[in-house]
């Protein structure tokens, strides 16, 4: 490995809570290992699609967001066109991992890295998802007894989850942004 480049996609967004913690992650990663490639992926919906353009690396947003809770002919359109985002962002999240071969694949939550964490689980890539949040969003619930590591800031955030979670005391935060 120490030849190769460390290939690792991290994933999330839609809100910052979210979102800073992959760019904290990302530059912790290239401090200590200088040979490591990063490719984003996150939703052109979320907040990320502004902040990835400030860095050099690059990303992918996905034609995904979240399912609108709350009673509107606006929600009602949008939820009904979640399955066909869901599947064509699946799929474009295989094809992805397919073309860049990541050693593994990282999401910190949210919507935006559900499906490529989903994409690498279907091809066998190590995950992680770190969770910063106690109490764990959907997409680290659904997922957590699935992917390969599950990392957690808050000693409480356990119980929510049915699969053993290292606990790392403290939120990645990064530079400001």
């Amino acid at each position: 490995m120490d030849k190769q480049k460390l290939k690792v996609v991290i994933s999330g967004g839609g809100t910052g809570g979210h979102l800073f913690p992959v760019f904290a992650i990302a530059d912790e990663l290239k401090k200590k290992l200088v040979k490591c490639q990063i490719h984003f992926v996150g939703s052109k919906f979320g907040m990320e699609a502004k902040y990835y353009l400030k860095r050099d690396e690059s990303y992918t947003l996905l034609n995904i967001r979240g399912f609108a809770r709350g009673q509107s002919i606006k929600n009602l359109r949008r939820n009904l066109l979640f399955p066909l985002r869901f599947v064509s962002s699946y799929l474009h999240s295989r094809r992805l991992l397919t073309r860049i071969a990541p050693d593994v694949v990282v999401g910190t939550g949210g919507y935006a890295s559900g499906l490529p964490l989903l994409a690498a689980i279907h091809k066998d890539i190590p995950t992680v998802i770190h969770e910063q949040n106690s109490y764990p969003g959907f997409t680290t619930r659904w997922l957590a007894n699935r992917v390969t590591t599950v990392c957690i800031s808050y000693e409480i955030t356990k119980k929510f989850l049915k699969k053993k979670a290292w606990c790392l005391p403290g939120i990645p935060l990064g530079r400001n942004y």
